[in-house]
């Protein structure tokens, strides 16, 4: 019921936007150019990245027709299974009152902003999420029950298919945090082994076909991020900063979550928590590549901390400090979102900041009340207005704000589109892959010093001598210029 939930709350507005830049506008054009299990760019071997998504959502578009939903429409419900997977993980953890700890993990996960607006991206890193989750699922279970050591080995396929770095970290995490103790027994290991084949055989043939080249997505787009910064990534203050900015409203649960983790760290579940938790930041704050949705494999375990604080709130009303904290936070939102309703500025979301202030006002005010039942309906306020919130949201344009989003690619590649196929186009200005994504081409850089000595045609956001504007100009800055 909670992944029924989840997809009615991340599915809608999936295509209500372009492709985001860069790695949305990079990943549908490999998943258009990958016919095989080979990843290719274009017409070019791709070495970034094994095909594990790329694949079925080349498959997806060549069956169904090439749009914004069904790209994003895979990695979506793939995302969405982190949900119901932090349940069964925090249920296998044990303890008091494991059920409920694991019912307000999944709660507090399913509405964290950055969990659903990046998992609702044709990107990577909320699949990774989801295949972490599978692995220390099956691993913690994997002693008791042998076959549950078959879904680790899965998900260890699915990193070794996404991202195949990642699970050397992960792997690791589990090995210290579950301790000798939680290693499986020697059937454990033939069913681990069993799932580890696709992924490790993928990697064999892949070596095999293209060489040393195939060790790139180990090395220097893998490993290599760790001792150097690779593209356009951002400071080492960039994680930081998703966490300050997108753990509301359950941030503010993660002292006390710590708390009680420190203080059951004898204990499965506290040991568990604190080593997700700790392991999962090392493996993400010392990369001197820093792009925001790096920072996407911190949530799983900040939710199962603040699930931690969230009993406690639940079952005492204290500290009182939260929910005042969320009562302020809540009349703040609730003027901007009245702010920006009266001045009536399509651009800004004031019924979705409406909706959050006055369920953090609301829900902050009942869950203090002395009557267990009347906190638990706080809480259902709470959570039904946020989620409300964030469905307002979808239907802005604002739930995606990061890099390249200046300009919409898409009136300019309609006309690209529409030139002849041995048409010889560049790009003046910022490389954009959803431009090409969407104009069906690959656009070459313009450089002023490898200017082709046949006319050509040029995507520009400046007036070029010697070129003249298309005859149908679209609007906005960027245009469509043929130049001699």
């Amino acid at each position: 019921m909670l992944w029924l939930l989840t997809l009615a709350l991340w599915l809608p507005g999936l295509g209500n936007l372009p492709l985001r830049d860069w790695d949305e506008g990079r990943v549908a054009t490999v998943a258009r150019s990958t016919t095989n299990l080979l990843p290719m760019k274009w017409q070019q071997a791709y070495l970034n990245k094994p095909p594990g998504l790329h694949a079925p959502i080349g498959q997806l578009i060549r069956s169904h027709g090439e749009n914004e939903t069904l790209v994003r429409l895979l990695p979506a419900l793939l995302s969405s299974l982190a949900v119901p997977l932090i349940v069964l993980l925090r249920r296998a953890l044990g303890g008091a009152h494991k059920n409920r700890k694991a019912l307000l993990a999944g709660v507090v996960l399913m509405t964290l902003l950055p969990m659903a607006r990046h998992g609702r991206l044709a990107m990577l890193d909320g699949t990774l999420v989801s295949c972490s989750l599978l692995l220390w699922w099956g691993w913690v279970r994997s002693r008791e029950q042998p076959l549950r050591a078959l879904a680790a080995g899965v998900a260890g396929s699915g990193v070794l298919l996404l991202k195949p770095p990642a699970l050397l970290g992960l792997a690791l995490i589990a090995l210290i945090v579950g301790g000798r103790s939680s290693w499986p027994r020697w059937r454990g290991w033939i069913t681990l082994v069993l799932g580890l084949l696709p992924g490790l055989a993928w990697h064999l043939w892949h070596w095999s076909v293209r060489g040393s080249d195939a060790l790139l997505m180990w090395g220097g787009q893998g490993l290599a991020r760790l001792t150097s910064s690779i593209g356009d990534g951002h400071g080492w203050w960039t994680p930081w900063v998703e966490v300050l900015e997108g753990g509301w409203p359950w941030l503010l649960l993660l002292p006390i979550g710590l708390r009680w983790a420190w203080g059951h760290r004898r204990q499965s579940a506290g040991r568990w928590e604190l080593g997700l938790f700790i392991g999962s930041a090392a493996l993400v704050l010392p990369l001197r590549t820093q792009l925001p949705w790096y920072s996407h494999l911190l949530w799983p375990p900040l939710a199962l901390l603040c699930a931690e604080g969230l009993t406690q709130l639940l079952d005492s009303g204290a500290p009182h400090w939260v929910t005042r904290c969320w009562q302020a936070l809540g009349f703040g939102l609730s003027l901007a979102g009245l702010g920006t309703l009266v001045i009536r500025e399509p651009q800004l979301p004031g019924l979705s900041l409406l909706l959050a202030g006055f369920g953090l006002l609301l829900g902050g005010q009942v869950i203090r009340h002395p009557q267990p039942q009347r906190r638990r309906r706080g809480l259902g306020i709470l959570v039904i207005a946020w989620s409300l919130a964030l469905l307002a949201l979808w239907h802005s344009r604002l739930w995606l704000w990061e890099l390249n989003e200046s300009w919409d690619p898409r009136p300019v590649a309609a006309q690209v589109r529409a030139l002849p196929a041995n048409a010889s186009v560049w790009l003046q200005g910022p490389t954009r892959p959803s431009l090409g994504w969407y104009a069906g081409r690959n656009l070459q850089r313009y450089r002023k010093s490898e200017s082709p000595e046949t006319p050509f045609w040029l995507v520009s956001n400046k007036r070029m001598p010697g070129c003249l504007l298309n005859h149908d100009p679209v609007a906005g800055d960027w245009k469509l210029w043929r130049c001699q």
